[in-house]
């Protein structure tokens, strides 16, 4: 009985051999790699939690669309990398327009309709002409970052070319910043009293050849610690130069906020470079404001990034705790490490105006703030509405594009004529205190 079976089987293995699709390509492999093209708009307007839904749903909806042996792998953010096997070239261009035109029917997200754009490359190879997988994930890679405008939001067919690979194109953070490709973006920050501006925030933006402007959700996930290094002192650069600007042409811009992860604040270095720089540039330390993610408070950091910041906030740099309330803070860290403000996070603000809950949470951020007697700036505000029961309530300052988006340097100088000219028209709404 047992031999009756085997040799079942193996007529059955046979006759399922005999009846493979005669576009099938036994032994043959497809990359198809697929960018989200509107990923820096739609993670603006979805926010961190929102635009982590789009990325799993896509995944999902990918994965489902294919057979189970064909693997989707995300290199970085926003970019699905899946494996076709067995198929020839023909075939593995149709699954890939297939898969391109599932990603693109509409999304529901945070209560929204969203219609991704995604650009594919496909890169078919038969035989001995295979790579290896993640050599050709890169070469896909280059593939995409050198389409012209007619390819994208369609599937482009390649072979693998190991003469792509490298190229001219910056392929790092690091890299781009010494080109000159990170450029430093300014988002203000207004009182809510008087509406004047009380600094801004710089933003790194990456000028790439051939994608344009990228906003850091595009390579964020990707950088390691010489990626973060370089960034913080391009953006401490820029800054540092803004601030003379300004002064250059009278506005009056007390502060420039810079974002400084713990890869530069464990470096032991990381102090004396920035007061260096202040000194030679001849700007007062208390112009520029280190924000530090609640994640990486100087409580659950090593030494140097203790010692650092105990030396910068000695010599008057100010401190911001950015993303209240989403992290771990602790209340003695923030009296110790002389933190000047809390920014409350996006999460806590979008919709505040209408939602009791959103009411509650920010309530409870401004009056500990008022107990501790710091600063509290709610970022992430995107409506008038939202602006209105901020100030009422007693928020310090805002920021977020119900006021004004990042912006170049040289366009900073209109808005701070604007601003200044249109000072006191607030949302009309009169302050209370939070307590």
């Amino acid at each position: 009985m047992l031999a009756r079976l085997i040799r079942t089987g193996q007529r059955l293995w046979q006759r399922s051999r005999s009846l493979r699709p005669a576009s099938a390509a036994p032994g043959a492999r497809s990359l198809l790699l697929l960018r989200l093209e509107n990923m820096d708009t739609l993670s603006a307007h979805l926010g961190k939690a929102g635009f982590g839904h789009l990325l799993v749903s896509l995944s999902v909806r990918l994965n489902r669309a294919i057979r189970p042996e064909d693997p989707v792998k995300i290199p970085e953010t926003g970019i699905f990398a899946i494996v076709l096997t067995d198929r020839s070239e023909a075939e593995a261009m149709r699954v890939a327009q297939r898969l391109q035109g599932r990603a693109q029917q509409p999304l529901a997200v945070s209560g929204l309709s969203i219609t991704p754009v995604l650009t594919g490359v496909l890169i078919h190879a038969e035989g001995a002409r295979q790579a290896d997988l993640d050599e050709t994930i890169r070469n896909a890679r280059c593939r995409l970052a050198q389409l012209g405008v007619d390819r994208l939001g369609g599937v482009s067919l390649f072979e693998h070319d190991p003469a792509l690979e490298g190229g001219d194109l910056p392929a790092t953070v690091a890299e781009a910043a010494g080109t000159g490709q990170i450029v430093a973006y300014f988002q203000p920050q207004i009182c809510c009293d008087s509406g004047r501006v009380t600094g801004f925030e710089a933003l790194a933006r990456w000028n790439h050849p051939t994608r344009g402007l990228l906003l850091p959700a595009a390579f964020m996930s990707r950088m390691v610690d010489a990626d973060h290094k370089a960034l913080t002192r391009r953006m401490i650069r820029q800054s540092i130069e803004a601030l003379k600007f300004w002064d250059s042409q009278g506005c009056q811009v007390p502060t420039v906020s810079v974002n400084i992860s713990n890869s530069e604040l464990s470096d032991p270095d990381f102090a004396n470079s920035l007061l260096w720089e202040l000194d030679r540039q001849d700007v007062r330390p208390d112009r520029v404001v280190l924000e530090v993610l609640e994640s990486v408070a100087p409580v659950t950091s090593g030494s140097e990034a203790r010692q650092n910041l105990s030396l910068l906030t000695k010599a008057g740099c100010r401190v911001d705790l950015d993303d209240f309330g989403t992290g771990y803070a602790s209340l003695d860290a923030i009296r110790q490490f002389g933190v000047n403000r809390i920014k409350i996070d996006r999460s806590f603000v979008m919709g505040c105006d209408i939602d009791p809950g959103q009411q509650r949470m920010i309530l409870a951020i401004l009056a500990l703030a008022e107990r501790l007697n710091i600063s509290a700036l709610a970022e992430g505000v995107e409506t008038r509405e939202e602006h209105g029961f901020l100030a009422q309530m007693g928020c310090d300052e805002v920021q977020g594009y119900a006021v004004a988006r990042p912006m170049p340097l040289p366009e900073t100088l209109q808005f701070l004529a604007n601003q200044e000219r249109n000072a006191g028209e607030l949302p009309g709404m009169p302050r209370r205190s939070a307590g």
